[in-house]
């Protein structure tokens, strides 16, 4: 979340959030494995730091 700021806050406020965005009850077994996953999915050290993946625009 944002603490301060012209986009402070988490933007269950935003008055452009589509109506079909809306929350889900988790248990907190699925909480934790879900942080897990995100975790390891978007923190996997090999991958951010393959040259292979490094630039975006490389052919």
């Amino acid at each position: 979340m944002i603490e301060d700021g012209p986009y402070a806050g988490d933007g269950r406020d935003n008055p452009h959030k589509s109506p079909f965005i809306s929350g889900f009850p988790l248990t907190d077994q699925q909480r934790t494995d879900l942080v897990a996953f995100l975790r390891d999915a978007l923190l996997d050290e090999a991958f951010l730091e393959d040259p292979l993946f490094a630039d975006p625009f490389a052919p």
